[in-house]
């Protein structure tokens, strides 16, 4: 896969609460990596793409809200689960500086 990345990616494991809109359809899952424009999750159902998920990120000791939309969703080779690639598409001022602050604590150390 050969794609720019706008902002660093920390491959870092958060507890994410996803709600698949417009169902109200939740799970709970962690996060593989994490950006300011985006999060890699995991799955044990397929996410179509284009799908929006209200999440819930809980950086321990924080919760971000955001509203996100499925770029991409692939099943594991190792596994019997999917990973997929999700883009912030709502993301507030004051989340995306929490967010900011945490990776950059993250690539700082």
């Amino acid at each position: 896969m050969n794609e720019r990345r706008n902002s660093f990616r920390a491959g870092v494991s958060f507890p994410v609460e996803c709600n698949l809109l417009p169902q109200r359809n939740y799970f709970y899952t962690v996060s593989k990596d994490l950006s300011v424009s985006g999060i890699r999750i995991v799955s044990n159902d397929f996410l179509s793409c284009g799908n929006c998920l209200k999440l819930n990120i809980n950086l321990i000791d924080k919760v971000v809200d955001l509203k996100a939309q499925v770029v991409w969703c692939s099943k594991e080779r190792v596994a019997d689960r999917y990973v997929a690639g999700l883009k912030f598409m709502e993301i507030s001022e004051n989340n995306k500086g929490e967010l900011s602050q945490l990776l950059k604590k993250i690539y700082n150390s």
